[in-house]
């Protein structure tokens, strides 16, 4: 059986990833289902990538990301030691996603559209009459500022908790120079899920942080695991949505039609998103470990390897998608992208954070409809589409509102 040194190469580095990233990763996908990259094992084909997010071979890759970083003994490595997305298949698992699920599901998405609109819509009201850098003042702080409605607490908090779930992220980034900057922004984060929780616990509520709270009365959650579950929301519902809010109004606004096409029907967002994170995905891949040895596709895959499934180029091949690197509004839902992974660990947050960027964009649009972009810086990793700065001319441009 053919093995890992078998594979071809892709590098990263290439510049024309760079400058095309999605195209490139297609091009390659044409040439070959799977490949080996310095991280790992790349996997490049729609269906291999469909079938290895729900292989119970593989597991989280977390565990090993957090040894990498070298993080040292302290809050910030037992949380990642103990949080869900480190622990693979079995009970604690289990026990952990059920909570989730409960709390944060589909259904509860259906019932938070109308918190997250009127969050997009307070935001929006405040947006100055200038030149504006929208990640800055907006699309960091839907997200954050839907963590604030949920744990009841002002929206002023929303740049503190865009911020930390910046710094948070950055473990993705796989460079052990970041280390320091990542714990001291894990312990300004359980010092604040710490004091709402002391607050919240003074004057329960409906909120979510009261229901977490409820959980942790009934037994179900230890005290650590409370903590856990409030910061984990912080870092996991906030840097990847308002960096997706950022990808879709920077790409849709590059289609003026479809953008004012949008602000006239808002019932056409989730159509527009849903092509969006095809074509322009936040997660470029997504990794599981090995968990034995195992194989895919035929080829040798040793226990504790690296892999790696590319929704970058999985989303662009054209015997799934026709004319795959074409926007198009009045696409098949099926077959659907893969952004949000699948089985017993797809994102649990998927339906609120769909939502989000649903909603940011449709009131955008609709209150700019001739808006455009000045200036659009983006990063590319291996893992991630980064919009640094998306920059904007508001003078004059919002409609009337009624």
């Amino acid at each position: 059986m053919p093995g890992i040194s078998d594979l071809p190469i892709i590098d990263y580095s290439d510049p024309d990833y760079q400058s095309e990233p999605f195209r490139w990763l297609a091009e390659k996908a044409r040439q070959f289902p799977m490949a080996r990259s310095e991280r790992g094992v790349e996997i490049l084909e729609f269906q291999m990538c469909r079938r290895f997010l729900v292989d119970r071979s593989f597991g989280t890759d977390h565990g090993n990301l957090v040894e990498k970083m070298e993080l040292p003994p302290g809050r910030a490595l037992d949380f990642k030691r103990r949080m869900i997305l480190t622990q693979n298949r079995g009970e604690t698992r289990k026990r952990l996603r059920g909570i989730l699920t409960n709390l944060i599901g589909p259904a509860y998405a259906r019932a938070m559209r109308r918190d997250i609109s009127g969050v997009v819509s307070d935001l929006l009201k405040g947006l100055p009459d200038d030149v504006l850098d929208l990640k800055y003042g907006l699309t960091d702080l839907v997200p954050a500022g839907v963590y604030c409605t949920w744990v009841d607490t002002p929206l002023g908090d929303a740049r503190f908790v865009a911020d930390r779930s910046e710094d948070v992220l950055a473990i993705f980034r796989r460079d052990p120079d970041l280390t320091p900057s990542i714990v001291d922004a894990y312990d300004q984060l359980f010092g604040y899920v710490k004091a709402q929780l002391a607050r919240r616990r003074e004057n329960m509520g409906d909120d979510f942080l009261s229901r977490l709270i409820r959980v942790r009365e009934a037994g179900n959650l230890s005290e650590d695991e409370l903590e856990d579950f409030a910061v984990m929301l912080i870092e996991a519902s906030t840097d990847n949505t308002s960096n997706q809010i950022s990808i879709a109004v920077d790409r849709l606004t590059a289609m003026p039609d479809v953008w004012k096409e949008i602000g006239r029907d808002a019932s056409l967002a989730s159509a527009a998103i849903r092509e969006c994170m095809r074509l322009w995905p936040r997660s470029i891949s997504t990794s599981r470990t090995a968990l034995t040895d195992t194989e895919i596709d035929g080829v040798s895959i040793p226990a504790n390897t690296s892999v790696f499934a590319s929704f970058g180029a999985a989303h662009r091949q054209a015997d799934k998608f026709s004319d795959p690197h074409r926007f198009d509004l009045t696409r098949p839902v099926q077959p659907p992208h893969l952004n949000f992974g699948g089985g017993a660990f797809s994102c649990l947050g998927q339906f609120v954070a769909t939502i989000e960027v649903e909603e940011a964009v449709s009131q955008l649009a609709r209150r700019y409809p001739n808006l455009s972009m000045r200036r659009v810086e983006r990063e590319f990793t291996a893992m991630f589409q980064t919009i640094t700065v998306i920059e904007a001319d508001l003078r004059g441009h919002a409609a009337a509102m009624v």
